[in-house]
């Protein structure tokens, strides 16, 4: 989708300023976005840096070693919309933290939060697994496609010794063949842990408004990388324990509060940790609004009918700062598709939804949890039934909650590098996690001042600028 918010992105003093907002973005005319560099007043202890960082643009170019592409017809891998034009790179650039005090803030903002989820929602910390035997229904399917399905692989249970590679199945005897198949197990990569969790309350016998909470990091295949999307997913996962009675919207909009009100917390302190994260930029008056909206998807489809499912998001965001929207699963009422498709098996899809904010550097839509109610004996077969999987109903885990034999729940799962991009004001994912990106990602944001934690040997710089690099960051 093109954003039609592109004239927001990644704004700075160096480009042509329409008007400014009480959020602290600077809107800007999309016919002005790529003006040549100049450098706005600054106080005297970001000057030198700044003066650097615009000495390493002017000389960027000669040290790419994989060709960055300078125009939008060189690449097809992702829409140049996404990204800060690269005449913005001061602004633009991370390293208003070095690249060791990131790190260190980035392990500030998570103890901060977890310590948080602890006193606030008064969960604990339980370990977490990071793959399921196949099969089971205990796995998140996401939006059930095959092209978001877990990553899967086999684990033999065989003895082998060390430095002997075993015989091809094809060579074995039929007997051996069904002894090295006898343990075999059909396993998958970890997607969230939505219905684990649950799995967990029973087994630990928590108390009603106790529950657990993970750090949770898995695989997601299917996602193509970009600014805000990773195949790398870290997550928060949390579940409490609630009543039959309480699985309504006034205890959904009561858990969404309490989590905003940790979100926000967490700015404030961060910010007064590391005040140089904003120090003269001109995201430094934004912040997160004190409440949360809540707006229900069919409101949101009645108040934007022009748009799309991003674009009415985009449109809340813009106007209210920060939406939690109830209700993602089920068609509109007039027929149209879900604001968002779900997984029939977790959350109810009438008391569930999304935070959704709007990042100060990109200027659109910034989802940071999911979360809901989770399904009944009702909800689930319904829901099963709508997506086309009524075969389901017997997974193990399936039957469990068609038998009641869990424990009601509510639960979700809070983005831990989405919320570092929000808190750490971060042009990119890639900046706070160490995901997997392609050659082309590389070339496409190395322009823009966007400094990815790499997984691999990249060869962005001459002997020059790792120099510099070092000046940079001592």
């Amino acid at each position: 989708m093109k954003h039609t918010t592109t004239a927001l992105l990644f704004a700075c003093a160096p480009c042509v300023v329409s008007s400014f907002t009480n959020t602290g973005i600077i809107h800007v005319s999309s016919t002005t976005r790529r003006q040549p560099l100049s450098m706005p007043p600054l106080k005297d202890s970001l000057a030198p840096l700044l003066l650097h960082l615009q000495e390493m643009h002017d000389h960027k170019d000669a040290s790419v070693k994989l060709d960055a592409p300078t125009t939008k017809e060189e690449s097809s891998y992702m829409p140049y919309d996404l990204l800060p034009p690269s005449d913005n790179w001061v602004a633009n650039s991370t390293r208003r933290l070095s690249r060791i005090d990131l790190q260190k803030a980035i392990t500030k903002v998570k103890r901060f939060v977890e310590s948080r989820l602890e006193t606030d929602l008064n969960l604990f910390e339980h370990t977490a697994p990071i793959a399921f035997k196949s099969g089971t229904g205990v796995n998140d399917e996401l939006d059930g496609s095959e092209s978001k399905s877990p990553v899967r692989f086999k684990v033999p249970n065989q003895f082998v010794p060390r430095g002997i590679t075993p015989k091809p199945l094809s060579e074995l005897s039929p007997e051996e063949q069904e002894e090295a198949k006898r343990y075999a197990m059909d396993c998958e990569v970890m997607q969230s842990l939505a219905k684990w969790k649950r799995i967990m309350l029973d087994r630990l016998k928590v108390d009603v408004g106790e529950g657990i909470y993970c750090s949770s990091t898995s695989i997601r295949k299917g996602y193509k990388g970009d600014v805000t999307h990773s195949v790398i997913a870290d997550q928060w996962d949390y579940e409490i324990r609630i009543k039959e009675e309480d699985r309504n919207v006034e205890t959904l909009k009561s858990y969404v509060n309490k989590i905003w009100k940790i979100i926000t917390d967490a700015e404030a302190w961060i910010l007064q940790e590391y005040p140089s994260i904003i120090l003269d930029h001109p995201t430094a008056t934004f912040r997160l609004p004190k409440d949360i909206t809540f707006i229900t998807a069919e409101e949101l489809h009645a108040k934007y009918p022009s748009l799309d499912v991003h674009g009415r998001e985009d449109a809340a965001v813009q106007e209210y700062g920060a939406i939690f929207i109830i209700g993602m699963g089920w068609p509109m009422n007039d027929g149209s598709d879900p604001e968002e498709v779900r997984s029939p098996a977790y959350d109810d899809w009438k008391l569930n939804g999304d935070i959704i904010v709007m990042h100060p550097l990109t200027g659109y839509r910034h989802e940071l949890s999911s979360m809901g109610i989770r399904v009944d004996s009702d909800s689930i077969v319904a829901q099963l039934k709508h997506r086309g999987m009524g075969d389901q109903v017997d997974l193990p885990y399936n039957r469990a909650v068609i038998n009641n034999s869990l424990p009601f729940s509510y639960g979700g799962g809070i983005g831990i590098s989405r919320l570092l991009m929000l808190l750490l004001r971060t042009a990119h994912i890639g900046e706070v996690q160490c995901g997997v990106w392609h050659d082309e990602h590389y070339r496409m944001v190395s322009g823009c001042g966007i400094d990815l934690i790499p997984d691999r040997i990249i060869d962005l710089k001459s002997k020059e600028d790792v120099s510099d690099d070092k000046a940079m960051h001592p």
